[in-house]
């Protein structure tokens, strides 16, 4: 039992439920009020603010400073970068595991991990500087710092499921395909949402269930044999 906790496939399950536990967290309170509206359709005050295009739209989101959105915001951002290390993590794990069937993907799917994980971490700390200032002092560059790491940050995202699906694609159960087509699926999404930003919440939605969900079976594929 010992040994099985130190295989790759068991931390993958690991950090998979601490991964959800984290989102369950950021979804639930503290919750932002009836006071944050986010513009252009998107439903989501923390998505609409990592591409929002200027101050009257962070207005919409957060308020003038100081409001009770604002503090929300703040806190959910240090819980974010708790997400940031999990899933990082798991990414690398599960990489890791794939290594022998899979080596250049594997090494891909690190490079994207990580790129990923700094412009998140860029992207949170942007956020965090634009909190404390008022409307009239907050700048274009601090709204287009925030706007310029979430670009980066989404455009990896999508690579790195892309890799993430293209590792189940290779199994010969058909679930663990249809797993990795939903991979697929919320990389595109979250390309898509690049251009088109009221689609990211979905594809965050998609990425957050794909992620899990290759964790909790990623045993299976690593068990298969090599095609």
């Amino acid at each position: 039992m010992r040994l099985e906790l130190h295989t790759p496939e068991r931390w993958a399950q690991i950090l998979g439920v601490l991964c959800l536990v984290i989102l369950i967290l950021l979804a639930g309170k503290p919750a932002f009020t009836n006071a944050s509206e986010p513009v252009r359709g998107i439903h989501d005050p923390g998505i609409a603010l990592q591409v929002a295009h200027n101050v009257d739209e962070v207005d919409a989101i957060l308020g003038p400073a100081p409001s009770p959105d604002r503090e929300v915001m703040r806190l959910k951002q240090y819980l974010d970068f708790a997400f940031i290390a999990a899933y990082a993590a798991l990414a690398l794990v599960i990489a890791w595991a794939m290594r022998r069937r899979m080596r250049c993907y594997a090494i891909a799917l690190v490079v994207f991990t990580l790129l990923t994980a700094f412009y998140d971490l860029r992207e949170n700390l942007a956020i965090l500087r634009l909190l404390p200032l008022s409307l009239s002092e907050t700048t274009p560059l601090a709204i287009r710092a925030i706007r310029s790491a979430s670009f980066v940050k989404w455009s990896l995202v999508s690579m790195a499921l892309l890799l993430l699906g293209l590792f189940f694609l290779e199994s010969r159960r058909w679930y663990l395909i249809t797993l990795g087509l939903l991979d697929i699926a919320a990389g595109a999404l979250a390309c898509f949402g690049v251009f088109h930003n009221e689609w990211l919440p979905w594809a965050g939605a998609l990425l957050s269930a794909g992620l899990v969900l290759s964790a909790a079976t990623l045993k299976l594929l690593t068990h298969e044999p090599a095609s």
